[in-house]
């Protein structure tokens, strides 16, 4: 007879961390190589489109080469999202999803689609990072790793958080920033599990990368002049004005998508469902052509903006424009669905607007030798307050630029950018991409609370559901906690869930737990036989 999916975890349970240990260390090495040549494959894009914008400005004959070469580029990414969905957009909310079992991914398809669409889309002009797609990219090897090796699904999931972690680490060249995104993001917890084998995989990614494209950072700048005491009012001050600018990215973000669904809804009108995809992409490549000739400067992620600004050499009037441009062109270009993230060009308005700042500063006397440190934390703030993963923000920029003189100013930016953020009403942004194309394919994400609410509160315990825990998969009547004991809580994504005996847990919740003070001992001891896996 054969066994049952519960008796094959039972026999892995004493290896099991070792094992996915060892498996975390092969997928990094895989999704090393593949990030690396992903990042080679961009450069040479990005070369070839410089090339082409200096045809495009020759004469008329540049011209219609150049546009024939987009209008080209629109249908070969349009043809990819025909032949795979699942390639569109940024990658993470997709894993997302995959997390918690709302989409299953068709991982070798998406691999090859989403590597090529990258490539098209931002070889094309479409102001879109790499970031994402890593991510994306990362999470298929493991999960390909899993299917192709026939492991549960509890494995496969943490399998595909390493090889999340493992693609950010390579794309950024930041280690400790994968793992703590893995955890931060996809997971909303702090296993130590799951921290332990996304670091190793993240940490072998790393070093297979930086042999393949070398140790570069992203942004090649340096702090020679940190920001002093005296003027750490203007960080709470900037982190509030990010906050605010982040809320207003999120919604902008949100605006650019139905914009676009309303062109591919003409498209439909007209010719039906066959050129709706192609129809948004041949608007997103419309605008990358205008800006060929109207702004060049905002083509393409932008990465090598951070640098110049950094080093002074933007003024006030010319990082406004950039400023306003690139958060228009940015979002539009993510609106039509071409594959292709928003992390690093919203890490390049966060340096945008630091650079802005530091200039407005100057017209009240503060000195522009400080203009690095804002740019720097202002990509940590801006990031913080789109993506609410603020742990994950500081840890990146501090990897990114080696500094450590800045620590304190990154923390106190980026959390009045996370608490003003929130309170405008932001949802983190992958999230929101996430629920929105659920509520697009009729899928209802409300919580359930049909259940009556618990009444007269003694004593509440908190705990979290760690992935591959007893609870993960389980229903709150298998909690068997002492008498007395009442799960009233469960927070999922960020949404109160007021639970029944029948309702199903999974990783990542957050439960709360009403209970006599006699029985805390008794309740702790379940909580962490049951909700928590430790090494």
């Amino acid at each position: 007879m054969k066994e049952s999916n519960a008796v094959r975890n039972l026999r892995r349970r004493r290896t099991f961390k070792y094992a996915l240990l060892a498996e975390g260390l092969v997928i990094g090495a895989i999704t090393g190589v593949l990030v690396a040549l992903f990042r080679l494959a961009l450069i040479r894009a990005d070369e070839l489109r410089n090339q082409l914008v200096e045809y495009a400005h020759s004469g008329m004959t540049g011209a219609l080469v150049a546009a024939a070469v987009l209008a080209l580029i629109a249908v070969a990414v349009a043809l990819l999202l025909v032949w795979e969905p699942e390639c569109t957009g940024s990658g993470i909310p997709q894993v997302e999803g995959e997390m918690r079992g709302l989409i299953d991914m068709n991982w070798w398809k998406v691999l090859a689609a989403k590597f090529a669409g990258c490539v098209l889309s931002i070889g094309g002009g479409l102001a879109l990072g790499r970031e994402g797609p890593c991510v994306q990219l990362g999470s298929m090897v493991g999960k390909g790793f899993a299917r192709t090796n026939k492991r549960l699904l509890t494995e496969e999931r943490l399998l595909i958080t390493c090889g999340a972690g493992a693609g950010l680490s390579a794309a950024f060249g930041a280690p400790l920033a994968g793992a703590i995104f893995a955890l931060e993001e996809l997971h909303k917890n702090f296993s130590v599990l799951v921290l332990i084998t996304t670091m190793a995989s993240a940490a072998v990614a790393d070093y297979v990368a930086a042999n393949i494209v070398g140790l570069a950072p992203v942004f090649n700048i340096e702090v020679v002049h940190a920001i002093p005491l005296r003027l750490y009012w203007t960080l709470v001050v900037f982190g509030a004005v990010l906050g605010v600018f982040g809320a207003m990215y999120n919604k902008l973000l949100d605006v650019q998508q139905d914009v676009f669904a309303k062109i591919g809804g003409f498209a439909e009108a007209l010719a039906g469902g066959k050129l709706v995809k192609f129809t948004k992409l041949a608007a997103a490549v419309a605008l990358s052509y205008l800006m060929f000739f109207v702004y060049p400067t905002a083509l393409g992620s932008g990465a090598w903006l951070v640098t110049d600004i950094s080093a002074g050499e933007l003024a006030l009037k010319a990082l406004a424009v950039l400023l306003v441009v690139k958060l228009i062109y940015s979002t539009g270009c993510f609106g039509s669905g071409a594959p292709g993230g928003i992390f690093l060009p919203l890490l390049v308005l966060g340096a945008v607007a630091g650079g802005l700042y530091c200039r407005l500063l100057g017209l009240i006397g503060v000195d522009q030798m400080y203009i690095t440190s804002f740019v720097i934390v202002g990509m940590a703030g801006f990031f913080t307050a789109i993506v609410k993963a603020p742990t994950t923000g500081i840890i990146l920029i501090t990897e990114m630029t080696a500094d450590f003189s800045s620590l304190l100013a990154l923390v106190i930016v980026s959390l009045m950018a996370f608490i003003v953020s929130d309170l405008c009403g932001a949802d983190p942004v992958y999230e929101q991409l996430l629920e929105k194309r659920l509520r697009a394919e009729g899928k209802d994400t409300s919580p359930d609370n049909s259940a009556p609410r618990a009444a007269g509160e003694r004593v509440v315990l908190k705990a979290d559901i760690h992935v591959g825990a007893l609870m993960d998969g389980g229903r709150v009547e298998d909690m068997e906690l002492p008498d007395g004991c009442l799960i009233v809580a469960v927070i999922r994504n960020n949404m109160e869930i007021i639970p029944s005996g029948a309702t199903k847990l999974h990783a990542g919740d957050h439960i709360e737990i009403l209970c006599r003070k006699a029985d805390i001992d008794d309740a702790v001891a379940v909580i962490q036989e049951k909700c928590e896996v430790r090494i």
